[in-house]
């Protein structure tokens, strides 16, 4: 069998490079170790990799991707190439008692399943194509009844435990691999006091924490009590590796290792293959404009007010020549910049929104950010505090941020066509993170905001007169 048999059986036809790219996976495939895959925005990446499984035989594989609006689309591909397709979801989806014990469901499906009346024997297997059509299934464990749906595509989450018994995995926008979620360090201490922890420092290690927490929470759940905000964070917490207290604010590192043999996917793969140390198929992708602005900086020891104003200065130089403008940076940074809109408060219409759209650049909710902004500004290189050494992991500082900027400026990167204006504001980008970011940005250098001005002018004279 071979990639062509698979659209020619589907009825489609590929587009430019992606059977050749198809055929290049199902090669690689052949080997025991894990590969990645990197194709352009609207490349048609899913495709390329279902025909070379499909070549190679590799049926039933597990499809892991960030959100549930790319789990629809991964199974319109499945449903088009005629493929079986299930959509898993967590305990939080699927759960009869998660109306009761809210986020505790999870804590109480691992520990105390014993005590669940719907964990019993399964005596029928429900025809699901997703999870919605479980929520009425009360025979049994409508989550555990997932893991034995057989599909030749299984399609869930990052963060979905279940084990599915599959030959492959395939990590979708696999440059969210490695990720620093943050929650408020309010919420944090919270749940210190609710479990009778006591904890002081700024750096810490989260499975400890998780571990001992976890134990603390479990006696009040046998004791039928339950907490406001611990089982939140303890989830907070898991898959974590390291852990830091920075703004007001808990940054938490994961990284995420699939079970078995796997193919990393995604548009800018190129940091995670360095980390990961593994072969790349690589398309070649249209490389996006960007500016890095030399007089600014985030660091920790030069950030103050003034440098704040040049920060604002730039946003409002960007704002006369865009109408839509996406701004990224640490909560440090962002207490201090304009905006229009923020996560707190998010513009309604995320088509014809217009103005200054600012996201924390570790934010949980800049992840799910989709939008065709004409500027991206990545206000600051998001370092973690000098005290953070993140070298016993196998990645360091550099690694990280160049791996976060990379995501922020893929929010605003969608489809083929979006080609937003790329401003990093930090002249660490150009002397310690250039190297990486070339493979994807052509970049240019301004030294001052008249600078900036010129170069924006030069090259998107025509955008100026869209307002």
């Amino acid at each position: 069998m071979n990639p062509e048999e698979f659209f020619r059986k589907a009825g489609l036809k590929p587009r430019p490079l992606q059977l050749e790219a198809a055929k290049q996976l199902a090669e690689m495939l052949e080997s025991e170790s894990n590969i990645g895959f990197e194709a352009p925005p609207g490349f048609g990446k899913t495709l390329s990799v279902l025909a070379s499984v499909y070549a190679k035989r590799l049926f039933p594989i597990l499809w892991r991707v960030r959100s549930y609006d790319l789990a629809s689309r991964i199974a319109e591909d499945c449903a088009l190439a005629g493929l079986t397709f299930y959509i898993a979801a967590g305990r939080d989806r699927t759960c009869p008692l998660v109306t009761e014990y809210k986020n505790h469901v999870h804590f109480y499906c691992r520990f105390m399943k014993y005590k669940c009346p719907y964990f019993k024997a399964i005596t029928t297997l429900p025809d699901a194509f997703t999870y919605k059509e479980l929520i009425n299934f009360k025979e049994s464990c409508p989550y555990y009844i997932q893991s034995l749906l057989k599909r030749d595509v299984i399609i869930t989450p990052y963060n979905v435990g279940l084990y599915f018994d599959v030959n492959l995995e395939i990590i979708d926008e696999a440059h969210n691999a490695i990720i620093v979620e943050s929650f408020p360090v309010a919420k944090f201490r919270e749940a210190l006091k609710e479990l009778s922890l006591d904890f002081h420092g700024t750096i810490f290690n989260p499975r400890y924490l998780l571990d001992v927490g976890t134990s603390r929470l479990l006696e009040i759940l046998e004791k039928g009590g339950m907490t406001f905000t611990a089982a939140s964070v303890l989830l907070k917490l898991q898959g974590g590796i390291k852990a830091w207290i920075e703004d007001d604010e808990v940054h938490v590192l994961k990284i995420y290792k699939p079970k078995q043999r796997a193919v990393y996917v995604s548009a800018t793969l190129m940091p995670i293959q360095q980390l990961l140390k593994i072969p790349v198929i690589r398309i070649e992708p249209t490389k996006l404009p960007a500016i890095v602005t030399l007089w600014v900086t985030s660091r920790f020891k030069d950030f103050d007010v003034i440098m704040a104003k040049n920060y604002n200065d730039i946003i409002f130089l960007l704002r006369k020549h865009f109408r839509k403008i996406l701004v990224f940076a640490t909560s440090r940074v962002a207490s201090l910049l304009y905006r229009n809109y923020d996560d707190e408060n998010p513009p309604n219409d995320k088509e014809s929104w217009e103005g200054v759209y600012l996201l924390l650049s570790r934010g949980k909710k800049s992840e799910g950010v989709n939008l065709n902004a004409e500027a991206v500004f990545l206000a600051g290189a998001s370092y973690p505090p000098p005290t953070v050494d993140l070298s016993g992991f196998g990645i360091t500082n550099d690694n990280l941020v160049t791996i976060v900027a990379i995501q922020n400026i893929g929010r605003a990167r969608r489809s083929p066509n979006a080609k937003p204006l790329v401003i990093l504001g930090d002249e660490r980008f150009s002397k310690r993170l250039k190297h990486n970011l070339e493979v994807y940005l052509n970049i240019q250098e301004a030294d001052d905001l008249q600078t900036l001005d010129r170069l924006i002018r030069q090259q998107y004279v025509n955008l100026s007169n869209k307002k």
